[in-house]
């Protein structure tokens, strides 16, 4: 079992987690999320990382037709030419959408962003979320305001 910790971690919920830590297999499967509040404390065998700790995942399509529900989310100009366009709308896809949002909607955060692009494919009924081996961190992201920027990547460490 591998034991990490980042600045904030993104649950298997969607939640973040400041300093949290994240369980996982050698494969880089997501085991458990611990919330410390906060508040972390040296444990054993434990890596720290600057930067956001994300358990991989995609959405993988489900549904093929064409006349299949287009999502009318508010963020769906950006999304929906993205999500036809993939099989399957990996994280690192929308890493890369959350940047083109950031400058479309400065004021929103992180964690906003990436809870909305989630919402916004799975209403459009075409995708299931499915959970993959791996753990990625989110660097070049400005960590005080949670807003991406233009130098923010994933770089698999699982």
């Amino acid at each position: 079992m591998k034991k990490l910790a980042a600045n904030y971690l993104v649950s298997e919920a969607g939640k973040f987690l400041k300093n949290g830590i994240l369980v996982a297999e050698e494969d880089g499967t997501a085991v458990e999320f611990i919330d410390t509040e906060g508040a972390l404390d040296e444990i054993a065998l434990l890596s720290f990382h600057n930067g956001i700790l994300i358990s991989g995942y995609a959405f993988v399509r489900i549904n093929t037709e064409s006349s299949a529900s287009i999502s009318q989310h508010f963020l769906s100009f950006l999304v929906n030419p993205v999500i036809a366009e993939f099989n399957p709308v990996s994280i690192h896809n929308l890493v890369e959408i959350g940047k083109q949002v950031q400058m479309q909607f400065p004021e929103m955060k992180i964690p906003e962003i990436l809870s909305e692009l989630n919402f916004c494919i799975l209403e459009s009924g075409l995708f299931r979320k499915e959970i993959i081996p791996g753990i990625f961190l989110l660097i070049g992201a400005d960590l005080l305001e949670l807003h991406f920027t233009a130098k923010s990547r994933l770089k698999r460490i699982v």
